[in-house]
């Protein structure tokens, strides 16, 4: 899991090329009523957040530790806007 984190805060997006600033990461929740999912852009250091974190393991056990692109997290759009809540997160939803 740190090396996940470690590996999304020395990413090199910026917001020219890929529309995400620099020290965010994109994320797609894939929620189990909505099939295209929902895409957020949540600031890496929420990450670390225990709930945002145990979502992110989620996301590892399902798509393995090296996800390319954006981030792909499996569960409900409104627990993961719960969790982002809880972490006092700002995100960016729809980029």
């Amino acid at each position: 899991m740190r090396e996940l984190i470690r590996r999304l805060s020395f990413s090199d997006r910026v917001s020219d090329s890929s529309g995400v600033p620099r020290g965010c990461v994109p994320v797609l929740v894939l929620g189990e009523d909505d099939e295209d999912g929902e895409r957020f852009v949540v600031r890496v250091e929420a990450l670390r957040h225990p709930l945002l974190a145990a979502l992110l393991e989620m996301a590892a056990q399902e798509f393995g530790y090296k996800q390319e692109g954006i981030l792909r997290v499996p569960c409900a759009v409104h627990q993961f806007k719960q969790a982002l809540s809880t972490a006092g997160a700002v995100s960016t939803k729809n980029y």
